[in-house]
């Protein structure tokens, strides 16, 4: 059985795009504040596009968000620190800190599967719904 939310592969991911994090973050903040700006413009008789473009900038800089975060988590798994100290010591059994950092990390990877697609899906199901 293949598992497609591992802490290992959302580790990897996030080691890829260790670069970016400050750039997404940093881009993240001035779209939300431009989402804000913009919503104090529309009122009843706006049209269409200046409101979709809003929500485009909202869930652009929440996606972004989001990403960021991901990586920042998974940037390091403690649990790999913890298997180097029990190997380098010859134990045979996990110790309680590698059960606890792996169910944290297990924890983190179920939810960021859940979280990395929700603004893009919110985002699309806006566009069936309303549009």
């Amino acid at each position: 059985m293949k598992l497609y939310c591992s802490p290992d592969l959302f580790h990897l991911i996030a080691q890829r795009f260790l670069s970016f994090r400050w750039r997404l973050l940093g881009w993240s903040a001035p779209l939300l504040i431009l989402f804000t700006l913009i919503q104090a413009q529309i009122n009843a008789n706006t049209p269409t596009l200046l409101v979709w473009l809003a929500f485009l900038i909202l869930f652009s800089g929440l996606q972004l968000l989001v990403f960021s975060a991901f990586i920042w988590f998974f940037q390091q798994l403690p649990s790999k620190k913890e298997a180097a100290k029990i190997s380098s010591e010859k134990s045979k059994s996990p110790s309680y800190w590698f059960k606890l950092y792996r169910a944290v990390e297990w924890c983190e990877a179920v939810l960021f599967f859940i979280l990395l697609p929700m603004p893009t899906l919110i985002f699309l199901y806006a566009i069936i719904v309303v549009g």
